[in-house]
């Protein structure tokens, strides 16, 4: 009887308790046991802190679902400062595009961009149209030095092109790992710039 009463006390003792807040979502919103996936900070909270999914309306801007009507990314350079856009893509959003022109005095020129995104939620792919041609994927590896923040995904790409030309980079639903539907959505950062090959 008494050695029953010091198991139970040592299993008492290691039981984990976890405090609200203290783990991010994982893939398809996993969260310890007793706690749900936040929609507003991607957070493990308790069941009863839950808030949905939403996106400001600031970063969830209309008709931007094709490349020619993508958000205008302007003043880039041969060699450009990093243009940082933060978005939102809804399950009901197709796509969210920006646009952008090389400028036509380069000796050579590469666009360089890199896409993070929560991991809590449906993951999103980069897409580029370019000459207002067709889109197609955009991904290339991802220099050995990237890393992304604990929580987040990250997708890169890279890519060798000419003096004067226009461009389009879309993020879209992957179409999977979005829990049937209950997290078909996302929030991003999508990082641009040209540079030197």
């Amino acid at each position: 009887m008494r050695a029953h009463w010091l198991v139970g006390l040592v299993f008492a003792a290691c039981s984990p308790d976890i405090a609200a807040g203290s783990y991010l979502c994982g893939p398809e919103q996993l969260c310890p046991e007793g706690q749900a996936c936040n929609g507003v900070d991607n957070t493990c909270v308790l069941p009863t802190q839950v808030e949905p999914f939403a996106c400001p309306d600031s970063q969830d801007p209309a008709g931007d679902d094709a490349p020619s009507a993508g958000q205008l990314i302007d003043n880039l350079t041969c060699v450009s400062r990093t243009s940082e856009s933060k978005g939102c893509l809804l399950q009901n959003d197709v796509a969210d595009w920006y646009q952008f022109d090389v400028p036509g005095n380069c000796t050579a020129v590469q666009i360089e961009a890199r896409l993070t995104f929560p991991i809590a939620y449906e993951p999103l792919v980069l897409q580029i149209s370019s000459m207002d041609g067709p889109a197609g994927p955009a991904e290339t590896a991802c220099p050995s030095t990237t890393f992304p923040d604990e929580g987040e995904a990250i997708r890169c790409f890279k890519l060798v092109v000419e003096n004067g030309s226009h461009h389009a980079i879309g993020l879209v639903h992957q179409g999977s790992e979005d829990c049937h539907g209950a997290c078909a959505n996302n929030r991003y950062t999508l990082s641009l710039q040209l540079s030197t090959p």
